[in-house]
């Protein structure tokens, strides 16, 4: 006889999917929410830390015991996109008289999935992670490959699961997600632009890190505020040695001059424009003995704004 008397629940028992909605107070679900479907997701990571605060006493090498002091949260997302609002959460600057679409506002999300309850039956439950922004974002596109957005939320809270359904929420179901996810081959060729040259390229990526200020008060044992700080904005792609040598010529110039460059990810649907472009190490293969590999550069590059658009 098995150890287990009651099924175990796997991504496949997601109900609906994960979903978001913009909050109007800090860590706080809407009531009656109408949620919107990250698209499309392929993974969720939740992390719990338990912040304990050690006590010792004299006469002793033993803890005398441990007491709380909070707890953080925070989450992991894979993300497949073919469209641009969710990903805006990261790579939009806050606006702060406008925040919606922005980093200025915290969204909260929710899952809905089936899980047993110590019995052989399959019970619907829900979770809530309230008060979250994302910290960092890196968007890669390889060669014969999808558009992957690997991004990383801080919460304030993620709540134990209920049982039942969340209420008065209001779900898009998986069946009516059907757009294809972009890839590679949407971008078309050469798909980087810099300072209006265009370049083949592979294995580009770029990443926003928000450095999102993380304040605790006394109290509330867990995130009150979450504030972006200095936005960094670095990358790396690709491209074959022959084309020109104005990649050469730029990265060995001193003083460089910033320029502009974008990735066509889907012309009409997602490109990444960024400013004050500049190159900041050159990695060339050089030349192996054989030959077995031909001559390519793979730069690291740095800017100091990137935002997502249909143009």
């Amino acid at each position: 006889m098995s150890q287990i008397a009651f099924p175990l629940t796997s991504s496949a028992h997601i109900e609906k999917p994960f979903s978001y909605i913009e909050e109007a107070t800090f860590g706080t679900m809407p009531g009656s929410p109408t949620l919107t479907p990250t698209k499309v997701i392929s993974e969720v990571r939740p992390r719990i830390d338990d912040l304990e605060m050690d006590v010792r006493t004299i006469g002793s090498h033993l803890l005398y015991g441990m007491q709380s002091g909070g707890h953080t949260y925070g989450f992991g997302i894979t993300v497949h996109p073919f469209d641009l609002p969710f990903l805006k959460y990261a790579s939009e600057i806050p606006n702060y008289t406008t925040p919606t679409g922005t980093q200025a506002v915290s969204l909260a999300f929710a899952l809905q999935y089936k899980q047993a309850l110590g019995s052989s039956a399959l019970n619907t439950v829900y979770q809530q992670f309230l008060g979250c922004k994302c910290n960092t974002m890196e968007i890669s596109i390889s060669s014969q490959g999808l558009v992957e957005a690997t991004m990383d939320w801080i919460a304030r809270e993620i709540t134990v699961p209920v049982a039942g359904a969340l209420p008065g929420a209001s779900w898009t179901d998986f069946s009516s997600i059907t757009s294809p996810v972009l890839s590679n081959v949407d971008g078309g060729n050469k798909p980087l632009t810099i300072n209006s040259v265009q370049y083949a390229v592979k294995d580009f990526r770029i990443s926003w890190n928000n450095n999102l200020i993380q304040d605790t008060f006394s109290g509330s044992g867990l995130v009150d505020a979450l504030t972006t700080g200095a936005i960094e904005i670095t990358g790396s792609f690709n491209t074959p040695i022959g084309q020109s040598l104005l990649l050469e010529t730029a990265i060995h110039d001193f003083p460089q001059t910033g320029v502009t460059a974008k990735y066509n990810v889907k012309s009409g649907t997602m490109v990444i424009n960024m400013t004050n472009f500049k190159l900041m190490t050159d990695s060339p293969e050089g030349f192996a003995q054989g030959p077995t590999v031909t001559g390519q550069h793979t730069f690291n590059f740095k800017c100091s704004a990137a935002s997502l658009g249909t143009s």
